[in-house]
């Protein structure tokens, strides 16, 4: 699988044939999806059934299933993707999680104060969950026969998401952007494509401009409606019938509004993340527009609702396909990638916790 020291690789982006990046401006290459939603609908309806009839067993196999499907559909100069992690592993860690989540549920209804001490110990675990996460997934993804890694420690990770995440409380949340460009910088700059060590810088200041904006987009949208129907049902415009519009539609405008503000964050971070994005010979871009993504985002939730869940697929492959259409990756040089030495193996315990206590650590 490519994992032997010394291993010349194929270059990133290489072309077929053995063709070179221009002189100046370097080689365009854009991702290329080949699935579809109605190949993804079966292998996510054969997934939703068998793991409700072995109560959450085979979900290890379901999500092993579904990576290996949109890394092998996901194509770049020709090569897919590959992913091995096994199901056993991530079975292994998933019962992990749960044992501690029983845990945790159980001494907290027993001894409401123990809820404190977990929270507390898993406050201290965060930076090993987070930097056992990412080696897992890392080291199980592969291009070109060789694998990805993640290379920071749990010490680097305990200064980002514990001395530098303080800073936020101290604040009452107004350093939040400045960590959440230092958080993408720290998982970016630590991944590494066999041997080769990526890049990223942030401006932070930018990433505040872009939280600003998307509150106030958020109020501009939701609060001046809400205002109308509030007053419309005080002032008893609304008829006795259509009462519960008064509760229901500010609720309605008020997500839609999110969405708004969060497809303008989500959009703008994002290509601010990938354009500050290099490695040698390589650099990234992304165009992602906030307006199309809000329409995605909204798009899909109607579908979802109106379908009774079924248009998850469908859903899920139209924003995964837009989000690939607008990244792109420019070569500059060939550079030749090699292989790391053997990997040590990675258990699923801090995947898996990380998602059943609802931890986003990706970026």
């Amino acid at each position: 699988m490519g994992n032997g020291g010394g291993v010349a690789a194929p270059a990133i982006g290489a072309a077929p044939g053995g063709a070179r990046a221009a002189a100046t401006g370097g080689r365009v290459v854009r991702p290329e999806f080949t699935g579809s939603a109605r190949e993804y609908f079966r292998i996510w309806i054969v997934n939703l059934f068998f793991t409700l009839i072995t109560l959450g067993v085979y979900s290890a196999w379901a999500k092993v299933r579904k990576k290996r499907y949109f890394y092998g559909c996901t194509r770049i100069d020709g090569d897919s993707f590959d992913y091995f992690a096994s199901p056993k592993v991530i079975l292994k860690g998933r019962i992990v999680a749960v044992v501690v989540f029983l845990i945790y549920a159980f001494a907290s209804e027993l001894y409401p104060p123990a809820a404190f001490a977990f929270w507390g110990l898993a406050i201290l675990l965060l930076p090993w969950l987070v930097v056992r996460a990412f080696k897992f997934n890392a080291r199980n993804s592969a291009y070109r026969g060789l694998r990805f890694d993640f290379t920071a420690t749990t010490g680097q990770a305990a200064r980002l998401y514990l001395g530098r995440f303080l800073a936020v409380i101290l604040t009452l949340g107004l350093a939040f952007p400045w960590f959440m460009a230092r958080q993408k910088e720290f998982v970016i700059s630590n991944h590494t494509f066999g041997k080769t060590s990526f890049g990223c810088e942030i401006h932070a200041g930018e990433f505040f401009g872009f939280y600003l904006l998307g509150g106030l987009i958020v109020m501009g949208l939701s609060v001046p409606p809400m205002i109308l129907m509030g007053a419309a049902v005080a002032t008893k415009f609304l008829p006795e019938a259509f009462a519960w519009a008064g509760f229901v539609v500010p609720v309605v405008l008020f997500y839609a509004a999110y969405a708004v503000g969060y497809a303008y964050i989500q959009a703008r971070t994002t290509n601010l993340m990938w354009n500050g994005t290099y490695g040698p010979g390589v650099r990234f871009a992304s165009s992602l527009a906030a307006v199309r993504l809000a329409r995605l985002y909204i798009g899909n939730v109607v579908a979802i609702v109106a379908s009774v869940g079924l248009l998850i697929p469908w859903a899920v492959i139209r924003m995964l396909r837009y989000r690939l259409e607008n990244f792109s990756m420019i070569v500059e040089e060939e550079i030749p990638h090699e292989a790391s030495p053997e990997l040590e193996r990675v258990g699923a315990a801090g995947q898996e916790l990380g998602d059943i206590f609802n931890l986003d650590l990706g970026i």
